[in-house]
């Protein structure tokens, strides 16, 4: 199993895992990092490798990041560097149910795809579609 990291600004991270877990049931083989003013982010990039450490059951982690360039994300890539570890920036919801569901059978380069691609999909303008829809069936 590929273990996870969600590592954010804030507490975003745990409300991610508590939002996925309505839907998949407790999250194993998990970790978040919240990063707040004033952590340091030494300590924070050891914790980091500590929840890599333990999660690591042989078949990777991932860490999904709020923000490229953000600290979060710069620390998951100085890791990445040393560890078998895949970094996703950009995590939402879609990306996040995607990974609980295909952390068993995939890969981690496959995971790391197909949450991407998850996560991508997820991002969409529902007006523009029901306007689309309302030209076509001639309503409004």
């Amino acid at each position: 199993m590929v273990g996870l990291i969600i590592a954010t600004h804030g507490n975003t991270c745990a409300e991610l895992v508590k939002s996925a877990e309505m839907f998949s049931g407790p999250l194993k083989n998990c970790e978040t990092w919240s990063l707040n003013p004033g952590d340091s982010i030494e300590l924070g990039e050891k914790k980091l490798e500590q929840y890599v450490e333990r999660l690591n059951e042989g078949a990777g982690v991932v860490i999904m990041t709020d923000l490229f360039g953000g600290t979060p994300s710069n620390v998951a890539l100085k890791i990445s560097m040393r560890k078998n570890v895949g970094v996703l920036t950009g995590v939402n919801l879609p990306m996040l149910i995607q990974f609980v569901s295909g952390r068993e059978d995939s890969s981690l380069d496959n995971l790391i795809s197909e949450c991407t691609e998850a996560g991508k999909d997820g991002i969409m303008c529902p007006n523009k579609s029901m306007e689309e829809r309302r030209y076509t069936d001639g309503g409004y």
